[in-house]
């Protein structure tokens, strides 16, 4: 059988506390940094929380965001000050991988 693929992960945030976090990011400067951040979450959510086994079946035993840097869940092209408040928020919410919550 195939390793699970939230056990590469170290940490993890619950699904609603990181939507949260990201919801406080301030305006969107424009269109093109719009798309950026739509990008950035899906691809964000495909890698970290979407994550499928060997059959097609999700493989995210609690529906949490699996994560090794904290830096894979801020938006790297949004306002500085934003960066600063993700990246506070996230440390201040996440667990261990191992934790059950």
């Amino acid at each position: 059988m195939e390793r699970h693929k939230y056990l590469e992960y170290k940490y993890k945030i619950d699904y609603f506390v990181l939507e949260r976090i990201w919801g406080q990011q301030g305006p969107v400067e424009n269109q093109a940094a719009f798309n950026a951040y739509v990008t950035f979450r899906q691809r964000t959510s495909l890698k970290h929380y979407l994550m499928f086994d060997e059959d097609g079946r999700m493989d995210n035993p609690d529906g949490c965001y699996y994560f090794n840097d904290v830096e894979e869940l801020v938006f790297q092209e949004g306002r500085e000050e934003d960066k600063i408040m993700m990246r506070t928020k996230i440390k201040e919410n996440m667990v261990s991988r191992d934790t059950v919550l």
